[in-house]
């Protein structure tokens, strides 16, 4: 049988089951053979092949094809996300380590997410590169694509399922930010919470973070609660709504993809931009660098990481000892390295694709060496 018609009885025999109310384990179907194996490490053995592209870690030829479901596509972060793994997918296809790449974007919600990955199922792609609208509401979609051979791989915004692989920013890192710019105001004042992408894992993290510094620090109130949605122009709109009614604002803890349309809301208010979080964009940078005395620091997930998902991807695919479980770093500028990215593009965000190189190198070893 072909890989295509196993996942399509799969599915079939999955959905009667759930429709009669029966709980029946299935046998898991063939997966497809990987290419050629090779073995990667602190003391790397990888096979060499012939695609003489100067690869550290060389990538055999491959008729694969990755998908990314990418459950919400409404922020520049996101688009570029997209953007970056686009690049390094026509890379890859023009190396012919890959046959294609296929790419779904949603509208945010949980049954749009769902409704992408069963058709990659159906497609028979060989494996999902995932950016979650829930870190459990997927379980279910994810554990039939695993079980139809496609391995999973959630990324930025991640999932709770062991069958599938994670590759998560620490995002608890907005503990240290928050408490950064909080003791800058002598831990006391009114603050404005800014929220992300509604139902997001980094959304939920980045929050809890915050509120741990509000909740050690009695003498910060929160006076409001924005969504933001990790947009400029969302968060410059919702602040403009509230900014009459509310009394003076000392801090903010936002999210990034917010900072310079909250600086607009402010400044068209007349008022004083509140110390918050940069967002590595060249929009806060190039405001920043006009600021005399404005002391924080600019922290974000850098959106190459799209680049960084389909890199790993493929390397699962060609049968490399990838962790279930990695990390990524949060990208940091401080503001004497802020000139350095004053020139970037209007809209865009600091951080370079990732090469497949750099993917085994600082992801995939430090994690299986963790």
């Amino acid at each position: 049988m072909t890989k295509r018609l196993i996942t399509l009885l799969l599915i079939i025999v999955m959905l009667a089951g759930l429709a009669a109310g029966c709980g029946k384990t299935q046998e898991k179907p063939a997966v497809k053979e990987p290419a050629t194996q090779t073995s990667s490490g602190g003391n790397d053995t990888s096979k060499e092949t012939d695609n003489g592209d100067g690869r550290k870690y060389p990538i055999p030829k491959g008729d694969w094809v990755i998908g990314l479901s990418n459950s919400y596509y409404g922020n520049t972060w996101r688009k570029q996300m997209v953007e970056s793994f686009t690049r390094v997918a026509e890379e890859a296809k023009a190396a012919g380590l890959i046959k294609d790449y296929v790419i779904q974007n949603g509208d945010g919600s949980v049954n749009a997410q769902i409704a992408q990955i069963n058709s990659f199922i159906l497609e028979g792609v060989d494996a999902i590169c995932i950016n979650a609208a829930s870190p459990t509401a997927l379980n279910s979609v994810i554990d039939t694509a695993v079980a139809a051979g496609i391995p999973c791989i959630a990324f930025d915004s991640t999932v709770e399922n062991d069958n599938a692989y994670c590759m998560d920013f620490d995002f608890t890192k907005y503990y240290e930010m928050g408490d950064y710019i909080a003791k800058k105001v002598g831990y006391k004042g009114n603050v404005v919470m800014v929220r992300g992408v509604s139902g997001s894992v980094p959304d939920l993290i980045m929050y809890e973070s915050y509120m741990k510094v509000i909740e050690e620090h009695p003498d910060l109130k929160v006076v409001a609660t924005v969504l933001g949605e990790a947009d400029a122009t969302v968060a410059q709109e919702e602040f403009t709504k509230i900014l009459p009614s509310l009394p003076q604002i000392d801090l903010i803890f936002n999210q990034g993809g917010d900072t310079y349309g909250i600086i607009k809301a402010f400044e068209q208010a007349g008022q004083k931009v509140p110390l918050m979080s940069g967002d590595n964009s060249t929009e806060f940078i190039n405001w920043w660098l006009k600021q005399e005395d404005y002391d924080t620091l600019s922290l974000r997930a850098a959106p190459a990481c799209g680049s960084a998902a389909f890199w790993t991807a493929l390397f699962i695919l060609n049968n490399e000892d990838v962790p279930k479980k990695m990390d990524l770093q949060l990208s940091v500028i401080t503001r004497d390295m802020a000139p350095q990215f004053a020139d970037m593009e209007a809209g865009s965000i600091a951080g370079a694709d990732w090469t497949s190189d750099q993917v085994m190198d600082e992801i995939i070893i430090p994690s299986r060496n963790k």
